[in-house]
């Protein structure tokens, strides 16, 4: 019985390497990146490796046999691909592309309208945003720092933060400087 694989190996490695290059061809007009070429390849020969002892032809036939597999292994990697990868038409793209850059924009603005919020916010009311936003400390260090109870200061940022929201609902102001703020804290 050993020595009946030992053939069985020796003759199926002698039928893969007489007929890897014409599989290897066949399968290059299936898949052309490199690596994925070179997976399906190694596919091809593990799953011929694994249904030799079904095969019933002669040499010629053995290409033939392991081309066909080669096929089923190829379309097997386009279905997985197909899984994988989102494809999107051009159209798709483009419509994603052209609401990405409006969306910017908008983002853009929106932060720029923040930054003049901010920017009227009374300086330790702004210092208090700043340090609330910051991974360097926890609410609990900034109020034992401020000499204030943590309940406190979430009550400061609620209010400043109300302030902010108010201000954002604001349309812009006009280019002269008033001497008040747009809201109050």
């Amino acid at each position: 019985m050993i020595r009946k694989k030992k053939l069985d190996r020796s003759h199926f490695l002698r039928l893969l390497a007489k007929s890897e290059p014409v599989i290897r061809s066949y399968l290059r007009a299936l898949v052309q990146d490199y690596h994925d070429h070179s997976e399906i390849m190694q596919n091809t020969f593990i799953t011929a490796w694994e249904k030799f002892s079904k095969f019933e032809g002669d040499e010629n036939d053995f290409c033939k046999w392991a081309c066909v597999i080669a096929r089923y292994q190829a379309l097997k990697h386009r279905q997985t691909q197909a899984r994988d990868k989102l494809v999107l038409s051009e159209k798709v793209l483009e419509k994603i592309a052209s609401e990405g850059i409006e969306d910017t924009a908008s983002s853009q603005q929106w932060l720029e309208k923040l930054g003049d919020c901010l920017k009227e916010l009374p300086e330790p009311n702004r210092d208090l945003i700043k340090q609330a936003y910051s991974p360097e400390k926890s609410i609990k260090a900034i109020a034992t720092d401020r000499k204030t109870t943590p309940d406190a200061l979430y009550q400061k940022l609620r209010r400043i933060r109300k302030a902010l929201s108010k201000c954002m609902d604001l349309p812009p102001r006009s280019p002269k400087k008033d001497s008040e703020p747009a809201y109050s804290i």
